[in-house]
């Protein structure tokens, strides 16, 4: 491939194979986050920044992508790639794209009639267990069934974010909820969070010890 076609290629999106996954896109991935797990501290020592996100989930996630696709466009960036993490896909499925960031807000956040990345490229970008990152390595977001998102990058990056998405730092009061809710249901009273051994290691991970117990101690005093 020569020059022109490799900057052709990087002012659209397209798919890629998972060999071209590999080579091109796994890298930059790799800079954010070590494994495709999240719920077992993925970020690398790198990312500073850091933040769980909720609800994040396809439809609800459009004002954070809008968030994330302009701080990235004012920090510099270019482009980013979409990856669905390892869920028993098909082995023939196409589970990886390249998308400018030119295209990203209208592809992503479009209305249903214009949305440009799924028709475009056959793959639901709105699905859970799914990685948004930068295709510099500058900044991830990874989606969980659970609905939460962990969003890392510089912290200048998650200031930028934090302009347009006020609650940022709140959002993970709404997973707190969403986990007592789910014990409520299943007749778990009172509902103790921690029991999801995952939450305190990832609060840890993601805010630092202090933090993660003082968040915890809050929810240990709720009514």
């Amino acid at each position: 491939m020569d020059l022109m076609e490799i900057i052709t290629r990087l002012n659209y999106m397209h798919t890629l194979t998972e060999d071209e996954f590999h080579l091109e896109a796994e890298p930059f991935l790799r800079k954010i986050f070590v494994h495709d797990n999240p719920f077992n501290q993925p970020f690398t020592s790198q990312v500073i920044g850091r933040t769980i996100i909720y609800p994040c989930d396809g439809e609800n996630d459009l004002l954070l992508i809008d968030a994330l696709i302009n701080a990235a466009v004012n920090l510099g960036d270019t482009g980013s790639y979409i990856s669905l993490l390892p869920t028993g896909y098909p082995s023939d499925q196409l589970t990886h794209c390249y998308i400018s960031l030119s295209e990203f807000l209208e592809g992503y956040s479009g209305t249903e009639e214009d949305r440009l990345i799924g028709p475009t490229l056959g793959i639901n970008p709105y699905t859970s267990d799914s990685v948004i990152y930068s295709a510099q390595g500058k900044w991830g977001l990874m989606k969980s069934h659970e609905r939460f998102g962990l969003l890392g990058g510089s912290l200048e990056f998650i200031e930028e974010i934090r302009g347009y998405v006020p609650d940022l730092d709140k959002q993970v009061y709404g997973l707190f909820k969403r986990l007592r809710d789910l014990l409520l249901a299943c007749g778990v009273n009172p509902p103790d969070i921690t029991r999801n051994k995952w939450l305190p290691t990832l609060l840890t991970h993601v805010y630092g010890s202090q933090v993660a117990e003082k968040l915890l101690l809050e929810e240990t005093e709720l009514p």
